[in-house]
C-alpha cells in the first residue's frame, strides 16, 4: 500500500492548462503557504489539500483503535 502522504507515489506529471482563478486569493495563499507565482501557489495548495486528507484518515485510524492498542503504538518508540 502506497503511504498517503507520499506525494511522489502519485506519479503526476505537470500539464499546462488554463484555469479561471481568484487573483486575490491566489495572492492570499500565496502569503499562507510562502510560494511565489500562481504556479507554485496551486501545486503547495494541493499538496496541502491531499496531506490533510492524509492526516484526517490517521486520525480516523487512531480513534477507531482501543485505548491499549493506542498505548502500545505510542510507547513502541520507548
Amino acid at each position: 500500500m502506497t503511504n498517503p502522504c507520499d506525494l511522489a507515489s502519485l506519479n503526476s506529471v505537470p500539464v499546462k492548462t488554463a484555469l479561471n482563478i481568484d487573483r486575490e486569493k491566489v495572492r492570499r495563499a500565496a502569503e499562507v503557504l510562502g510560494t511565489k507565482g500562481t504556479t507554485e501557489t496551486i501545486d503547495a495548495a494541493l499538496s496541502e489539500i491531499i496531506a490533510r486528507d492524509a492526516r484526517l484518515k490517521f486520525i480516523e485510524r487512531m480513534s477507531s483503535l482501543t485505548d491499549e492498542q493506542r498505548d502500545a503504538i505510542l510507547h513502541s518508540w520507548d
